[in-house]
């Protein structure tokens, strides 16, 4: 039998009818559901970027409706017929619009917005209803052909999240629908789902934080933040500053330097700092604490070679510039020979095979490192140069770069 592992908000939802499957047809599945506030460290790791997913056998498919149908025919509750697959699938759909519609209604906050759909809903919602009461009566309480279907799962999962959508019980004045719940939910290995399932709200009201990440219009230290903000898809505002307009912004940043990055309205400073929140955020970091030891040995190694480099580019002094000339000449071919010989051992990434934060840091500092030493290093290291190339063909990557400011550096 393949393995299952459904993934999806700890909450009722669009994966609450795919789980009555699972336990209609007693079919093993790791139920993995998380937080809200997880949600950004999951994200990247989902086809499409959203949720439910369901992995078979390590592979990940996205799409309620595909991964329901999937399971229905599985389950029995479809059918080989092409004309009752038909009727099946048209139910299945009408429902989906019923959801949406509700869904949208409920999420809405603007109160313009809100006030005009409240027409829509006010008229086509009674009009479902009364179209799907009169579909089960002429099915024998039933949606399709006087028998358990797909459909019927569907509607009696998700009624008591369109109840809370609506905040009230439409299906009062509907007999035939209200009674079909019933029956489904009676079906004994559903009953027992009901019984264990865990006590959740049938929505929640995403709150995530907002972010605003100050700094000046290069890409700097600040360069690995907005790579993982956009790499995770986490919305935030990007705001820059010209050179000359720090003074006006140095007063109000928590040790006078940036970047900074404030969090619901708070300051938090320290690049590293910030970038080992937002990399726990994103899932670059790890729990596993000797894991979590490599990322940021490789993350302190990387922050050495660009301050040894940021100080020499910026020294005045000829005679400092001179004496640092020397150890730049030295160390800067040890650390990158060295993290080199780490990307090669690591299967093209800097810990344990995989992407991880020091990756990020890497991919965006390296054309400023180049830039201070007026030179490309990496030419001469192709499991370096090969890493950068790999991040920044990340989707989402790759769009916040063809989007962002041109800036000198």
């Amino acid at each position: 039998m393949p393995t299952y592992k459904l993934m999806y908000f700890n909450v009722t939802g669009l994966a609450e009818p795919i789980r009555y499957m699972f336990n209609y047809a007693g079919i093993e599945f790791e139920d993995f559901r998380f937080e809200s506030e997880d949600w950004p460290k999951y994200k990247p790791d989902m086809p499409m970027g959203h949720v439910p997913v369901l992995e078979i056998d390590g592979k990940k498919y996205d799409e309620s409706r595909a991964i329901g149908r999937y399971l229905a025919k599985k389950c029995n509750l479809y059918s080989s017929d092409g004309i009752e697959a038909l009727e099946i699938d048209a139910a299945v759909d009408s429902l989906e619009d019923l959801r949406k519609l509700a869904a949208m209604y409920h999420g809405q906050e603007d109160p313009v917005i809100k006030e005009k759909l409240k027409e829509v809903v006010t008229e086509k919602v009674p009009f479902y209803f009364n179209k799907f009461e009169e579909q089960v009566k002429k099915n024998d309480g039933h949606f399709v052909r006087g028998k358990l279907t797909w459909p019927d799962i569907v509607y009696a999962a998700l009624i008591d999240r369109i109840h809370e959508f609506a905040s009230r019980m439409l299906d009062i004045d509907h007999p035939e629908l209200k009674k079909l719940v019933e029956k489904v939910n009676a079906i004994p290995s559903i009953k027992a789902y009901l019984e264990k399932r865990p006590k959740t709200k049938f929505f929640f009201a995403v709150k995530m934080p907002t972010y605003k990440l100050i700094y000046f219009n290069v890409t700097g230290l600040a360069e690995p933040i907005r790579y993982m903000f956009n790499y995770a898809g986490i919305e935030f505002e990007d705001f820059r500053f010209e050179i000359e307009d720090w003074p006006k912004y140095k007063a109000d940043m928590p040790m006078g330097h940036v970047p900074v990055l404030e969090i619901d309205g708070k300051k938090y400073d320290q690049s590293r700092a910030i970038s080992r929140y937002l990399a726990k955020k994103c899932n670059l970091y790890s729990d596993d604490e000797i894991e979590a030891l490599e990322i940021d040995a490789a993350i302190d190694s990387l922050e050495d070679l660009r301050k040894l480099v940021a100080m020499y580019r910026r020294q005045e002094d000829p005679f400092i510039k001179e004496k640092l000339k020397e150890i730049v000449t030295e160390k800067v071919p040890f650390y990158f020979n060295k993290f080199e010989e780490q990307v090669k051992k690591n299967g093209g990434h800097f810990v344990r095979g995989k992407l991880t934060w020091p990756d990020i840091v890497y991919a965006a500092q390296i054309d400023r490192i180049h830039e201070f030493l007026s030179q490309k290093l990496d030419n001469y290291h192709p499991e370096l140069k090969e890493l950068v190339g790999k991040v920044c063909a990340i989707p989402s990557i790759k769009a916040y770069l063809e989007k962002c400011p041109k800036t000198p550096f």
